[in-house]
């Protein structure tokens, strides 16, 4: 039993262990909660407990994490975390009072833009990608089967660019989800929140089709999609690994991340005029805010394609 006695440590364990059971969290969000309540915990000391929270401690444990330099986005989701315990607190009755209620966190709103690629540098991964493939122009599962490795690199990298869909998504992805006759994949994103993706590429779903054959006959234990060496499921950590090379052997200087195939993706879908809330419902994002900060790397791309026509500039020197 647990009562107002408690350390928070104990107390952090129970609000962990509850999540755990009655929501429907992913391994990273719950990592997330915990370890937001953690930060509290240090800062406050080992042997503080329950009852000893009120607003000044929380107001003054959250001054000493901007202090160390915290991002404004990391400080207000430290902030949401520990909201949410002292919630979850009263809810079990062991404060009667919310010390965070009404409390607001002033962290600053500025939000750095996403970083993409330049359509020329993802032409040249693409192709990098492709030639130690040795995929023609139709994907054949022979071709597949001689080298699967590289195969599974460009494949991995072609659904993100192709569908915006973030690195454990697509490692995630399972033969099952995969409906080659309607070009669609059904996708388990943040929140366990189910959605759906498609191939829009007649490349990309022949790929898709030989690589689901190749593993097939494999006749494996497990049904992800993307395998590695050892036939195993291929593991996020893994599949940055093999951007991050595929970008240094297609001479790029700059470094290539996954989330930046999507960032690039949702760009590119933006620039090409699609409606703002198709991209949300593409990419999985809960609230429409989060989708339209791609605007603004668009509105970038327009600045320069303004600056670069000089409309004015050719009038005043025309004759």
């Amino acid at each position: 039993m647990i009562g107002p006695r408690t350390t928070i440590a104990h107390a952090r364990l129970e609000y962990v262990r509850w999540l755990r059971v009655t929501r429907d969290l992913s391994p990273h969000t719950l990592r997330a909660y915990d370890g937001d309540v953690q930060a509290l915990e240090r800062h406050l000391g080992p042997t503080t407990t329950v009852a000893e929270l009120d607003r000044e401690r929380l107001v003054g444990f959250i001054e000493a994490q901007h202090a160390t330099g915290l991002a404004a986005t990391s400080l207000r989701r430290r902030a949401s975390g520990v909201r949410g315990f002292c919630r979850w607190l009263v809810r079990r009755r062991l404060l009667d009072a919310d010390p965070f209620a009404d409390t607001t966190v002033a962290a600053g709103r500025a939000r750095k833009l996403p970083r993409v690629i330049a359509t020329h540098d993802l032409s040249r991964l693409l192709r990098g990608l492709r030639r130690p493939a040795g995929l023609g122009a139709t994907p054949t599962v022979a071709a597949v089967a001689r080298r699967p490795h590289e195969t599974t690199t460009l494949l991995g990298v072609a659904l993100m660019v192709a569908t915006g869909v973030r690195v454990h998504e697509a490692v995630g992805m399972r033969c099952e989800d995969v409906e080659l006759a309607d070009r669609r994949v059904r996708i388990l994103g943040k929140g366990r929140r189910e959605r759906q993706v498609f191939l829009p590429d007649d490349w990309l779903v022949a790929l898709v089709a030989a690589y689901v054959e190749h593993r097939a006959r494999l006749e494996l234990s497990h049904d992800h999609l993307l395998l590695n060496r050892d036939l195993a499921p291929l593991t996020p950590a893994a599949m940055r690994g093999r951007v991050a090379k595929a970008a240094r052997d297609s001479g790029l200087t700059a470094r290539v991340t996954p989330h930046m195939l999507r960032h690039t993706a949702a760009t590119q879908l933006i620039e090409a005029g699609v409606d703002i809330r198709y991209i949300q419902r593409l990419l999985g994002h809960a609230s429409l805010s989060t989708t339209e900060i791609y605007t603004h790397v668009s509105d970038r791309a327009l600045q320069h394609v303004v600056t670069r026509a000089d409309v004015l500039g050719r009038s005043l020197q025309a004759r």
